[in-house]
């Protein structure tokens, strides 16, 4: 697998009703871009959030252009991987709609091999106003929230603090706010591993491992093998397992526990 990494592309960020471009940091939001610029002071300081809320009523979007050769061209499967996109957003490569995205709080991924091309490419990532879609979805279903939210912020699928509480301002930001990359592979590809702690006993600690392996072809039949390695640099490799769609066991001798502040090493 091979990874091209978007966040050192060139990224500009404007109102979607506006000429006026800013250079984006990405990962990163649109408050933390217009602060950075000196468009926008700090919207923590006294009131000023009240006169920045509106902000988050317009459309913004960010635009990034990165080049390919025919050699980044040439794996089988390159899919756009957007680990987080806050939040109401419709994606386009090179003037084609990939999707549409209604979450921040999961990972996005489209196979986009078909629409990149050698030479420069284009990203266009639009985000649309949270304020505008929560009152829309609030005057068809109200329903009792947070007095010190804003109203129907319930309805999206985004940080809900981000719209205010007893103890923060009502700043809903948007952007892209976790890595974004193009994941090329040609046979097989690990996507997640569930990795869980079953039982601490006897100075040991069993650990559970399922990956979740996409493959190209049916005929293909991949292996895999975990390699943990501890805080102290100590390396366990399991066994050779066969992608059977189980979980398998790792014991781990002496393991080196989390504790809070004060309780232990």
């Amino acid at each position: 697998m091979k990874k091209i990494n978007l966040v050192h592309g060139m990224w500009r960020m404007h109102e979607a009703a506006s000429d006026i471009w800013h250079q984006a940091q990405v990962p990163g939001s649109v408050y933390a871009d217009l602060m950075a610029d000196g468009t926008m002071p700090d919207p923590f300081y006294r009131d000023n959030e009240f006169a920045f809320f509106d902000l988050m009523k317009k459309d913004w979007e960010y635009v990034c252009t990165f080049d390919l050769t025919e050699a980044d061209l040439s794996p089988a499967h390159m899919e756009l991987v957007c680990e987080g996109l806050d939040t109401l957003a419709d994606v386009s490569l090179n003037g084609t709609p990939i999707a549409h995205t209604d979450n921040m709080h999961i990972t996005w991924e489209w196979d986009v091999k078909e629409h990149l091309r050698t030479g420069e490419n284009e990203l266009r990532i639009l985000f649309n106003s949270p304020i505008n879609y929560c009152a829309e979805k609030h005057a068809v279903a109200p329903a009792w929230e947070s007095s010190d939210a804003t109203p129907g912020f319930r309805h999206l699928r985004k940080a809900h603090c981000m719209f205010g509480w007893d103890w923060g301002p009502r700043l809903p930001d948007a952007g892209i706010w976790r890595p974004i990359y193009l994941r090329c592979w040609e046979e097989a590809v690990i996507s997640n591993v569930d990795f869980r702690q079953l039982h601490h006993e006897d100075g040991s600690v069993e650990v559970s491992l399922r990956p979740w392996i996409r493959i190209r072809d049916e005929d293909v039949h991949p292996q895999w093998q975990a390699i943990i390695t501890g805080p102290d640099g100590t390396i366990i490799t399991s066994e050779l397992y066969p992608d059977d769609g189980m979980a398998h066991a790792v014991a781990i001798p002496n393991p080196k526990r989390w504790w809070p502040r004060g309780y232990g090493d």
